[in-house]
C-alpha cells in the first residue's frame, strides 16, 4: 500500500537543508574527500525523500534527466584532459612558457606575470597548472629582484584564477555552467561583463606596483636554466602557439562545445606528431595518463608532468555524485519551500538577491576550506529557483557563482588552493591582500546588479535598470 506523499513545511525544508550542508562542512573539514563529502549529503537527502513518502521511480526518474543533462559536461571535461596532455607532449606548453619568459624584464615583471598566468590558465583551463608552470619561473625570476615576493605571487594567482574563470576547459567553468544548465558559452560571455572590467583594474594596478618596486639587477640564471632545459626535450616553434590560440577562437566564434573540444584534440594530435615526432600510440597514452619526463631539473619537471583523462577522474566522479545530490534534493521540493517560503521574504530586489549569493558562496567555501566545487554546486541548487521566479537569466546565476566561488578559493587561508599555493611557490599567505583580481571582480558584480548592465531576463533579452 502505497503511503500518502507529503508536502514539505518550511521547517522540514529548513532542517534538511542545514543537515545536508552541515554533513558537508564537518566532512570536509575532517579531511574526508570531497566526493565522499557530497555522498553523504546524498544520503541525508534520500534519507528526506523516505519521510517525505516520494515513490523511487521519480526520484530515479530525476536522476536519469539530471545525468542526461550533464553528459555534454562530462565529455567536454574528459577532452579536457587529453588536450593538456597533448599540449605538454606536443610542445605547446612549453612553448608558451619559453616565448614567454624571453620577455620578462624587472619593469614588467609584475603585470606580466598577471597576463601570462591568465594566458596559461585560458589556454589549459586549470588554475593549478598556469601555478605550478608559469607562476613557478614567475616567483623563481622575483626572487632574484628587490620585487616583494607576496606582490608577484598575488599577481601569479589573480592571473592564474582569471584565465581559469574564463577558459572553456576549465573544469569550474564547465561545472558552473552545467549545474546551471547554461550553454558553456552563453556562461562565459556573460563573465564577462564582470571579468574584464575588473581584469583592466587589477592590470593597472599591477603595473603601477610593478614600476614602484622596478628597481634593482635580476639574476637571469635560472630563467636560462628553465628556458634551456625546455629547447632541449622540444621542438620549441612559434607554430605550435597555434592550437592555444585555436581554443580562444572557438569560444570567440561560439562552436559549439563538443565539436569544438573534438576539433582542438585532433588538431593539436596532429600538431604533436609533426613538430615532436611522437609516435601516435604514445600521444594517446598521454591523453589518457597524461605527460610524463624526467629532464633531470628539479624546477622543470612539475611543470611539465600534468594533464591526461585520468588527471580528471576525481572531478567526474565528483561531478557525477554532485548531479546525483542535485536530482535528490529537487525530488523533495526543499528548494522550493526555501525560495518561497523564506528567501524571498528577504529578497526584494535583483541587488540584494546577487549581493546575498555572492556572499552565500562566499560563506560555503571558507567553511569547506575552500571547497569551490561544494561551493558551486550548494549555491547553484540554493537560489536556482529565486533568479527564476525573479525572472533573471540562469547565466547570471553562473557568473555570479564563478565570481565568488571560484575566485574565493585562493584567499581562504586554511583553503586547499592556497595550501597549493604555498607549496609549490614557498611562499606564506602574505600574498593574499595582493590577490586584487579576485577582491575586484564581486564590485563589478554588484555594479551590474545595480544598473542592470549585463543583466538578461529569462528569455536573454537585456535588462535595463
Amino acid at each position: 500500500m502505497n503511503k500518502e506523499r507529503k508536502q514539505p513545511s518550511t521547517a522540514f525544508a529548513v532542517v534538511t537543508f542545514l543537515a545536508i550542508i552541515l554533513v558537508l562542512i564537518v566532512m570536509i573539514n575532517m579531511g574526508v574527500n570531497t566526493t565522499l563529502s557530497v555522498f553523504a549529503g546524498v544520503i541525508v537527502a534520500v534519507i528526506a525523500t523516505k519521510l517525505l513518502n516520494i515513490p523511487w521511480q521519480e526520484v530515479e526518474q530525476n536522476i536519469i534527466k539530471t545525468a542526461a543533462d550533464c553528459m555534454p559536461t562530462f565529455l567536454i571535461v574528459i577532452m579536457v584532459g587529453m588536450l593538456v596532455g597533448i599540449w605538454m607532449a606536443g610542445g605547446t606548453v612549453p612553448s608558451l612558457m619559453y616565448y614567454g619568459m624571453r620577455v620578462i624584464s624587472p619593469k614588467i615583471l609584475v603585470p606580466l606575470a598577471f597576463v601570462l598566468c591568465g594566458l596559461t590558465s585560458e589556454f589549459t583551463g586549470t588554475s593549478f597548472g598556469s601555478i605550478a608552470t608559469m607562476g613557478l619561473a614567475m616567483v623563481g625570476i622575483a626572487s632574484t629582484t628587490s620585487i616583494p615576493v607576496p606582490l608577484v605571487v598575488g599577481a601569479v594567482v589573480s592571473g592564474a584564477w582569471l584565465g581559469d574563470k574564463m577558459s572553456p576547459l576549465s573544469d569550474t567553468t564547465n561545472l558552473a555552467s552545467g549545474v546551471s544548465k547554461v550553454p558553456l558559452y552563453d556562461h562565459i560571455h556573460s563573465m564577462q561583463f564582470t571579468t574584464i572590467p575588473a581584469g583592466v583594474v587589477a592590470l593597472i594596478l599591477f603595473t603601477i606596483a610593478g614600476l614602484h618596486y622596478s628597481g634593482g639587477s635580476m639574476d637571469l640564471a635560472q630563467q636560462k636554466l628553465i628556458m634551456d632545459t625546455l629547447s632541449h626535450h622540444f621542438n620549441i616553434n612559434i607554430l605550435l602557439i597555434l592550437p592555444a590560440i585555436l581554443v580562444v577562437l572557438i569560444s570567440v566564434f561560439k562552436i559549439p562545445s563538443l565539436l569544438g573540444m573534438g576539433l582542438a584534440v585532433v588538431i593539436s594530435a596532429v600538431f604533436a606528431m609533426v613538430f615532436q615526432g611522437v609516435n601516435f600510440v604514445d600521444l594517446m597514452n598521454y591523453a589518457f595518463n597524461g605527460f610524463s619526463i624526467k629532464t633531470g631539473v628539479a624546477i622543470v619537471d612539475p611543470m611539465l608532468n600534468r594533464g591526461g583523462v585520468l588527471s580528471m577522474s576525481e572531478l567526474l566522479v565528483t561531478f557525477m555524485v554532485a548531479s546525483v545530490m542535485g536530482a535528490v534534493i529537487t525530488s523533495t521540493g526543499i528548494l522550493d519551500v526555501l525560495a518561497k517560503n523564506v528567501l524571498l521574504k528577504f529578497i526584494k530586489n535583483r541587488t540584494i538577491l546577487i549581493i546575498v549569493t555572492l556572499i552565500y558562496c562566499y560563506i560555503v567555501n571558507f567553511l569547506t576550506a575552500g571547497g569551490q566545487t561544494v561551493s558551486i554546486i550548494v549555491t547553484e541548487q540554493t537560489f536556482e529557483s529565486t533568479f527564476e521566479d525573479m525572472n533573471i537569466n540562469r547565466k547570471v546565476l553562473s557568473r555570479t557563482l564563478e565570481d565568488s566561488g571560484t575566485l574565493s578559493a585562493p584567499i581562504v587561508p586554511w583553503g586547499v588552493a592556497t595550501i597549493y599555493v604555498m607549496g609549490v611557490l614557498g611562499c606564506s599567505t602574505a600574498y593574499i591582500p595582493y590577490a586584487w583580481f579576485i577582491f575586484i571582480v564581486p564590485i563589478f558584480s554588484i555594479i551590474c546588479a545595480i544598473t542592470g548592465f549585463g543583466i538578461w531576463d529569462k528569455e536573454g533579452n537585456p535588462v535595463r535598470k
